[in-house]
């Protein structure tokens, strides 16, 4: 790594210029470079040691503001502590560009006192209505929020094996796609919360997302919904609910043994889950245990289709129970254990006893 120079071939910018002392045990910092050659290479340097896990993404909104028609942005999550100098509290940050620093920063790292609650894993099951509830809990500065999701700019799951014991003290909530077992990183106590949806709207749903929004190219060439279910090897058509609270995410079949698994964690780590069918008083429970108030409006980003208006979910769940038939079980055993006043009604029975 060359030091920085006058060279100004490269520029970048780094967003930890207002945040001084970094606080977060899992801190996130991002920004950009920009260049007038290829950008070949983009670093970022902790106290000289080098990070993994950089993310970075198209910005073209940067070269018309710098003059250099070359550009890139950047995020990544780092762990403060485990790059301090002795007794030192100080933390450098340093980008490089093609090899050679082009911007630094100089921070002190004083992190927030440990949490006194157990850490909240928000298990946000693809396609269940997490979107807006992602978003309310994004709004308050006083949660601090560590986003779990396989895209730009949030923290992937991998990254997690990398951390210490008490890098998540500080944290409130765990929020995003991962299946259960993402506590196992961590010492601290822990809880989870999440929400299912009725197993055969929820494939329906799934279907018609990955066909009309994502676009996967295994599933626009299906004729139908059943033929995707029939033809696609996809977890995702295999009781995506119950392997998602077993934690299970190897690629073969669903079967009883899981389905055990996660109804044992339900019961054993699982503080409520709600369900987008009662969603409304789902989500008033879940603002109860998290002590914030949550919307309660649906957030639908699969656009309507001719395919969709023409599905019979009658037929879809007659011809798709075999396939579902671990999420259906699951499904109402959770509907079952979690009522929408299931915290009021735990209380009442307790004070009743």
């Amino acid at each position: 790594m060359e030091t920085m120079t006058d060279n100004c071939s490269a520029i970048a910018y780094i967003d930890t210029e207002y945040k001084n002392p970094l606080r977060d045990r899992i801190t996130r910092i991002e920004g950009w470079v920009s260049s007038h050659q290829p950008i070949d290479s983009l670093s970022v340097f902790v106290n000289r040691q080098q990070l993994g896990h950089v993310d970075t993404c198209e910005r073209p909104d940067v070269p018309a503001a710098t003059n250099r028609p070359h550009a890139l942005g950047w995020n990544v999550f780092f762990e403060p502590r485990k790059h301090l100098i002795g007794e030192l509290g100080s933390i450098l940050i340093e980008v490089a560009v093609n090899g050679s620093v082009v911007q630094r920063r100089y921070h002190r790292y004083e992190p927030r006192p440990n949490s006194a609650r157990p850490a909240i894993y928000f298990m946000h099951i693809p396609k269940t209505a997490g979107s807006s509830t992602r978003r309310a809990l994004q709004s308050d500065p006083d949660i601090y929020l560590l986003e779990v999701y396989h895209q730009y700019p949030c923290l992937h799951e991998e990254q997690f094996a990398t951390f210490t014991d008490g890098a998540l003290d500080d944290v409130d909530i765990v929020f995003g796609h991962y299946m259960y077992g993402l506590h196992r990183h961590s010492g601290r106590a822990h809880r989870y919360v999440s929400i299912v949806r009725d197993p055969v709207d929820h494939a329906i749903s799934c279907y018609l997302y990955m066909k009309y929004v994502i676009k996967d190219e295994r599933i626009v060439a299906c004729s139908s919904i059943f033929d995707a279910f029939a033809n696609i090897d996809d977890v995702t058509f295999d009781n995506y609910t119950t392997r998602y609270l077993a934690g299970y995410a190897d690629q073969p079949k669903v079967g009883p043994a899981q389905f055990e698994m996660a109804l044992k964690n339900v019961d054993n780590d699982f503080a409520f889950i709600g369900t987008v069918e009662n969603y409304k008083q789902s989500l008033e429970a879940i603002s109860f245990y998290l002590g914030k108030e949550l919307p309660h409006h649906i957030d639908n980003v699969t656009p309507a289709s001719d395919e969709m208006a023409a599905l019979d979910k009658s037929e879809v769940a007659e011809r798709l129970q075999p396939r579902l038939v671990h999420d259906l079980k699951l499904y109402q055993a959770i509907c079952q254990r979690f009522p929408g006043n299931y915290f009021f009604q735990a209380t009442a029975q307790s004070h009743a006893g």
